[in-house]
């Protein structure tokens, strides 16, 4: 069972018809609801690492992307790389139908920064419900 805050390490998932794997995602929201008639129980959104600073740079430029310090979570194994967050992309899952497991959480601080970010943003969200 995850909650709001956790860092959570999704094995396959779909985006715009492409199946990707392993990847890191952000819980923002573990309430249940419906989207375009499908269910839904968890939102995320994708985290990722900075490579190098000129990634940091160019992901930076984006108007959705949130910047996240390593000091700003707990993750398993001690991952001290600082990353971004897709804050304008929402990530629709079902539970039921995913493999996931835990593998940190934000800080409730870095968690709030991430919020007013979210509804600050002056871009549209996409909503990806390419996983129910």
């Amino acid at each position: 069972m995850c909650d709001v805050g956790d860092i959570i390490l999704i094995d396959k998932y779909r985006q715009n018809e492409i199946n990707l794997s392993r990847h890191s995602f952000v819980v923002i929201s573990d309430e249940a609801g419906e989207i375009r008639g499908l269910d839904y129980n968890i939102v995320c959104n994708v985290l990722s690492s900075f490579k190098d600073e000129k990634q940091r740079a160019r992901k930076l430029n984006y108007p959705g992307n949130f910047e996240i310090l390593h000091y700003d979570t707990s993750v398993k194994n001690g991952n001290t790389k600082d990353g971004f967050i897709k804050a304008e992309q929402f990530f629709y899952f079902n539970k039921d139908k995913l493999d996931y497991s835990i593998i940190g959480k934000i800080s409730p601080e870095a968690f709030n920064r991430l919020i007013r970010f979210i509804e600050s943003l002056e871009i549209d969200i996409e909503h990806i419900i390419d996983n129910l």
